[in-house]
């Protein structure tokens, strides 16, 4: 029946498990009664027997109702006791009920309608208890999530402002750089016409009659070293523009990394976001790890890219970490069903089944401490969600670890808001 009750009677005396069984009977309380005659009997039942409430004598032949009680208590056993004796001891009784007793009846007072009291009490005592737990269990995991919610929020927003910075960073230096890499072209065009203009003022020597003046020409342009001068120049300019177009691409790469100006949902080329950030964290990689590209065809997909940009770049700096000493990161893309997929792997130290468990949980980390937040990859799992994508793992220890992202090529109609 629905509302039966598991009772389980304790009692090492026939004739007082009688009594008691028929008080219950007589209580009116719909019951099924397991019963033991001893504390280790007892103990067994109460560890499988998953019952509503027991009814323990307080004399037992290999124990007493006390040390049953602490020893159900250390098993983490939460069933309600109610305890009998044939004995009255204020200051036993106070002992009991400290212990975790319910309640307390003297074996000369029992009835139907006392036992009935002292197990409906202890029932419903014990269930407000257990709701407490599971409130306060809701509670803390309430609290642990808002936590973690707060602590991504932050990061996040940590990440969209060094975004905005690095994006009026790059425009800022844009304009200067623009102005030196147009320079450096006009400078060398300047150069070639004033070698052009040497080179005919060499021809006219030939021509010049005046010994003493020819002389001292030949003898200036020994003095600067004119030959050398004019292809150390050329190299010169060479390099500096050279230079000043790899700056143009790091700018570029920031701009094109942080995606400042395009908070809206757009369709992206997830190879050139890769590319972008990759040469981002070169400097992060490249004394680890040799990187490897395989990408395949993949369209365009719709996303948030500064975000997306976010996620490749955790997972690769990751990568990089987990390479101790030299190593190899492979890059590879694909597309699968109406998706589009990016692998990252690494030939790392790998992960056991317990850490990849705990992998995407916020403020988990395997760095040591003050090294990382554990937020990288939980706020990387929270963005592909937004973005009804899946990530996963694939490592075992030595072997390393493949990290597998699949975003949807087009978003469904309702999308996030955020």
């Amino acid at each position: 029946m629905a509302n039966e009750l598991k009772i389980l009677i304790v009692d090492d005396d026939d004739v007082d498990r009688m009594a008691v069984r028929r008080a219950l009977e007589k209580s009116g309380l719909e019951v099924e009664i397991t019963e033991a005659d001893g504390a280790a009997t007892a103990l067994e039942a109460l560890r499988h027997g998953n019952f509503d409430c027991a009814l323990l004598d307080y004399l037992l032949p290999d124990g007493d109702g006390l040390s049953l009680l602490r020893d159900t208590r250390a098993a983490n056993i939460s069933t309600p006791v109610v305890m009998l004796t044939g004995q009255r001891d204020e200051r036993l009784i106070v002992e009991l009920l400290r212990a975790g007793a319910a309640d307390y009846l003297s074996k000369n007072e029992l009835s139907g309608e006392t036992l009935c009291h002292a197990v409906q009490t202890a029932t419903r005592l014990h269930s407000a208890e257990q709701e407490k737990l599971r409130a306060h269990d809701k509670l803390k995991q309430a609290h642990r999530e808002l936590q973690a919610s707060h602590q991504q929020l932050l990061q996040s927003e940590k990440l969209a402002s060094i975004g905005q910075l690095a994006a009026g960073v790059a425009h800022e230096i844009n304009n200067p750089v623009g102005y030196v890499y147009s320079n450096l072209g006009t400078l060398q065009k300047y150069i070639d016409n004033l070698f052009q203009m040497l080179e005919g003022y060499a021809r006219l020597e030939t021509l010049v009659s005046d010994k003493e003046t020819l002389q001292a020409v030949q003898t200036l342009k020994q003095e600067l070293d004119l030959e050398y001068l004019k292809e150390d120049v050329r190299d010169l300019v060479s390099e500096s523009r050279e230079g000043i177009s790899r700056v143009k691409g790091i700018v570029q790469d920031l701009k094109d990394f942080s995606h400042v100006d395009e908070a809206e949902w757009q369709w992206a080329d997830l190879a050139h976001g890769l590319d972008s950030t990759l040469n981002i964290v070169n400097n992060e990689i490249k004394y680890k790890a040799e990187v490897v590209k395989k990408y395949g065809d993949l369209p365009e997909v719709e996303c948030l890219a500064s975000q997306i940009n976010q996620v490749f770049m955790n997972l690769l700096v990751n990568a990089a970490h987990a390479i101790e000493e030299r190593g190899t990161i492979t890059v590879r893309t694909g597309t699968e069903g109406d998706g589009a997929w990016v692998e990252v792997s690494d030939t790392g130290k790998g992960m056991d089944a317990e850490i990849q468990k705990k992998i995407f949980d916020p403020f988990f980390t395997t760095k040591p401490v003050g090294t990382g937040t554990g937020l990288g990859l939980s706020l990387s799992y929270s963005i592909v969600q937004k973005h009804h994508g899946k990530i996963s793992v694939d490592s075992e220890p030595g072997r390393g670890s493949t990290f597998r992202v699949w975003l949807p090529l087009r978003q469904p109609k309702q999308k996030a808001a955020s």
